[in-house]
């Protein structure tokens, strides 16, 4: 199938939301067994992986139907990803946790939603939800028969319905000008952040992977996509076609906003935690370095002697952000996240 352009891509997907999630989020407020957003937000969060006892049918239809592999999986290229996370698993967690998050803000839409939703100065809740997901695509089994990525996926898609059902009930949003909240346009959108865009970032970090790693991990992208509800047609396509995709949709989707600048803003703060005085600068380079200063400049990460160093010469950018010492300090706040 030919790789749909990017106004293809923005027409299909911007006015779709997931009827299978929508449904079960739609029938919990209806009938009174979430009596408030956050009671809502914490049962989905904090489900158990199996279908939970005494759940309501429509979750437990829910879970049910979407707990299965898409019909097309090929182990053997599901071989190509598993050479992926053997050899990348924890740069590519790290870099989706920092680079990747913050492609997501910068999608205007993104950030007014993560706004909107009072989650802009909790970065570490976001993080935490998010790196589940990061984290647990490189486990043994996650596209296996025993997966935990699938039901953590399923969460996902939850939360999601969740945040576009409270927008539409809320009468503050406006469908005409701003489409479907966390509509499928936002999902695959982040699925391409998450794949290609990491492999772009890591690229640009000094990480160096084969053509079959990237065939591998763009393919895992793409069973994940199938779990969180993008159609399989919108990422029926190989690594150079998604490649495509993504240029031309960063191109369109991604613009500064003040909402992006702020998420932005805590996401540093949070990981400026975890690092040792004379080292916080580390960073945001790490940052301007993974996105390009095109984009970090977007969303206002600040520069640093970290950056001066390396653009004249004075600190090579891979002794900056490939020695073990920074690797950890990265690391350690994304496993602390996931508790």
């Amino acid at each position: 199938m030919p790789v749909m352009t990017y106004e293809e891509f923005h027409r299909t997907l911007k006015p779709q939301g997931d009827p299978e999630a929508d449904k079960v989020v739609i029938e919990l407020l209806d009938s009174g067994q979430i009596d408030s957003a956050n009671h809502l937000f914490r049962a989905l969060a904090t489900a158990e992986d199996e279908v939970p006892e005494g759940a309501p049918p429509v979750l437990r239809e829910y879970l049910e139907s979407t707990r299965k592999f898409p019909s097309w999986v090929d182990k053997k290229k599901l071989a190509d990803t598993e050479e992926f996370f053997r050899h990348h698993k924890t740069p590519a967690a790290v870099v989706q946790a920092t680079a990747g998050l913050v492609g997501t803000y910068l999608s205007p839409m993104g950030a007014k939603t993560l706004h909107s939703t009072h989650k802009l100065d909790r970065p570490q809740r976001r993080l935490s939800q998010s790196t589940r997901l990061f984290m647990g695509m490189g486990d043994k089994d996650a596209f296996g028969p025993k997966s935990k990525l699938l039901p953590t996926c399923q969460k996902v898609r939850l939360v999601h319905a969740a945040i576009r059902q409270l927008h539409l009930r809320s009468g503050k949003w406006n469908t005409e000008k701003d489409g479907m909240p966390v509509s499928l346009l936002y999902t695959a959108g982040a699925a391409l952040v998450f794949s290609v865009g990491t492999l772009d970032a890591m690229a640009r970090i000094g990480i160096a992977t084969t053509a079959r790693e990237q065939e591998g991990y763009f393919y895992a992208w793409r069973i994940i996509g199938h779990w969180l509800g993008v159609p399989d047609e919108i990422m029926d396509m190989d690594v150079k076609g998604a490649h495509g995709l993504w240029d031309a949709a960063r191109d369109h989707e991604w613009a500064p906003t003040e909402d992006g600048a702020l998420l932005t803003k805590g996401c540093i703060e949070l990981y400026q935690s975890y690092m040792p005085p004379g080292m916080k600068a580390a960073v945001p380079a790490f940052l301007r370095k993974a996105l390009s200063d095109k984009y970090a400049d977007m969303v206002k990460v600040p520069t640093s002697a970290y950056d001066l160093g390396a653009k004249a010469g004075a600190v090579g950018a891979g002794l900056l952000f490939n020695t073990p010492v920074t690797k950890n300090l990265l690391v350690q706040p994304v496993l602390d996240a996931m508790g």
